[in-house]
C-alpha cells in the first residue's frame, strides 16, 4: 500500500499540477465555467492517454522515431516559448478568439496536457516507472496510480473557476503575465538542456 501511494504521489509530482493550473487559468481567462470544465476533462483524458502510451511504449516509440528525451525537450521547449510570448505580449482579442476555439480541444491537448502536464520530465519518469513493472498485478497498480494522479489533476483544473473568484480578474491578469515569464524561463531551460545533451555542448 505504501508503495502504491508513493507511486501516486510520484506521478502527481511529475504532472506538476500547480504549474498546469497557472497556465490553465491564463489560457482560459475568457472562458465560461462550463467551457473550463469541458477543457479540463479533455485535458485529463489527453494526459491519461499520453501517460498510458509512455508507460507501455515510451522507450519503443523514441527508438522507432530515432529521438530521445533530450530532443523531446527541444521540441517541447519551443512550443512552451511560443505560448509564453503569446501570454506576455499577445493581443487580448486574438487570445480570446484562440481560446474560444478550444471547444475543439486544441489547447486542452497542447499546451495544457502536452507539454505542460506530460512534458519531458514526466515522459522520462513514466518510461522509467513502466520499465519497473514485472508482473500483471504491479502493472495494474501502476496504471491505477496514473489514473488517480490524473484524476486529481483534472479535479484541480475543474475547480479553476473558484480560484478565479478568489483572485478576481485583475489578479488573473497579473498571474497571466507572470505565467508567461515563468513559462519562458522553463522553455529556455528545456531548450538549453536539450541542445546541450543532444549536441554535447558544455
Amino acid at each position: 500500500m505504501e508503495q502504491f501511494l508513493g507511486t501516486v504521489i510520484k506521478i502527481l509530482i511529475l504532472l506538476n499540477p500547480f504549474a498546469v493550473l497557472s497556465t490553465f487559468l491564463s489560457l482560459t481567462a475568457d472562458n465560461t465555467p462550463a467551457e473550463r470544465l469541458q477543457i479540463s476533462i479533455k485535458s485529463g483524458i489527453a494526459v491519461m492517454a499520453a501517460g498510458t502510451v509512455l508507460f507501455f511504449c515510451g522507450q519503443a516509440v523514441f527508438l522507432l522515431l530515432g529521438i530521445d528525451v533530450h530532443l523531446f525537450k527541444i521540441g517541447g521547449g519551443v512550443i512552451l516559448m511560443i505560448c509564453a510570448v503569446m501570454l506576455v505580449w499577445g493581443d487580448n482579442r486574438k487570445n480570446k478568439r484562440s481560446v474560444r476555439n478550444c471547444e475543439s480541444g486544441s489547447i486542452a491537448v497542447v499546451p495544457i496536457a502536452i507539454p505542460m502536464a506530460v512534458g519531458p520530465g514526466t515522459a522520462a519518469g513514466l518510461i522509467v516507472i513502466g520499465l519497473e513493472r514485472n508482473d500483471v498485478l504491479m502493472t495494474c497498480f501502476q496504471l491505477l496510480a496514473l489514473f488517480i494522479a490524473t484524476f486529481l489533476l483534472t479535479a484541480l483544473l475543474a475547480s479553476s473557476t473558484q480560484a478565479e473568484r478568489i483572485f478576481k480578474k485583475e489578479g488573473i491578469q497579473i498571474i497571466t503575465k507572470l505565467s508567461g515569464l515563468f513559462l519562458s524561463a522553463i522553455a529556455a531551460k528545456m531548450i538549453i538542456e536539450g541542445v546541450r545533451y543532444s549536441f554535447n555542448v558544455i
